[in-house]
């Protein structure tokens, strides 16, 4: 049975989504009619509701993807198909801590919690309070408590070395701030940069040149969506193109003061089998 508190997604009949935080008393209005919360909570998730204009309503369960990309915006949101590729080159598992910067309106930090659980911890910088606002405001009201936030600049931050299993950078400038983030790493884990344009990713390379760190790989995300109603099928007219430039990077023990960044030879990556097989 739904309560007051809990979150709905709405869906009409045209498949349009809208986030609905359930309250006492309160009533979803729509072009296609209106409903009461009570009539939401009554449905329950998987049911229907039948607006003031005879149309109906699907309610169901929000997806984190749903949440971050319907929820109220201070900073531009991290794409969900940023933020899981994130988690997956960050390797993160439940009991872990990671550390983000850049805490925009807490979309990554929703994503790199959930990968930790409970048990661990995400400890997310942000150097605006309004952003910083928005982001705890996000991540509290999605039931999230394992997120540390902390106004100020990474780059002057006092962390123990070696104390953090990750670390996500979502800044303008990420070099600035990457000599504390590398020192508070593990060697060994991962660092990603989240970078709109490829003269970032290539000023970050270079930068990073004077870290113990190794270029692992720079990743672009992207996905489809297809528009499927038997017996036609199209891609959706309107698709989610370029968000951002993942750049993977892993701490090293340093070899000759610094790190190698590439090896010599074309650059490809070697696979673990010969040609010959």
């Amino acid at each position: 049975m739904l309560q007051p508190g809990d979150w709905v997604l709405l869906l009409d009949p045209k498949a349009r989504r809208y986030l609905v935080r359930l309250k006492e008393g309160g009533r979803f209005g729509h072009h296609v009619g209106g409903v009461t919360h009570e009539q939401i909570m009554a449905a329950g998730y998987g049911g229907r509701v039948r607006t003031t204009k005879d149309a109906w309503l699907w309610v169901l369960r929000p997806s984190l993807e749903d949440y971050v990309l319907l929820m109220k915006r201070g900073a531009t949101v991290t794409y969900p198909k940023d933020a899981a590729a994130i988690v997956l080159l960050l390797d993160l598992a439940p009991g872990e801590r990671v550390l983000e910067a850049g805490s925009g309106s807490g979309a990554l930090a929703l994503f790199l919690a959930r990968a930790v659980g409970p048990a661990g911890e995400v400890v997310s910088y942000e150097r605006r309070a309004d952003f910083l606002a928005r982001a705890r405001e996000n991540v509290e009201a999605w039931g999230t408590r394992n997120v540390d936030f902390r106004h100020g600049d990474l780059a002057e931050a006092a962390l123990e070395p070696e104390s953090f299993d990750g670390v996500a950078l979502d800044v303008m400038e990420p070099w600035k701030v990457l000599a504390t983030a590398v020192r508070a790493l593990k060697t060994g884990r991962s660092l990603v940069l989240y970078l709109p344009n490829i003269t970032q990713v290539v000023q970050a390379v270079r930068e990073a040149a004077g870290q113990p760190l190794l270029l692992r790989r720079v990743i672009e995300v992207g996905h489809r969506d297809w528009d499927v109603r038997p017996p036609v099928a199209h891609p959706h007219f309107r698709q989610v193109g370029h968000t951002a430039f993942l750049a993977q990077f892993t701490k090293v023990r340093p070899v000759g003061g610094q790190a190698q960044h590439e090896e010599e030879g074309d650059g490809e990556p070697q696979s673990g089998q010969d040609e010959d097989g």
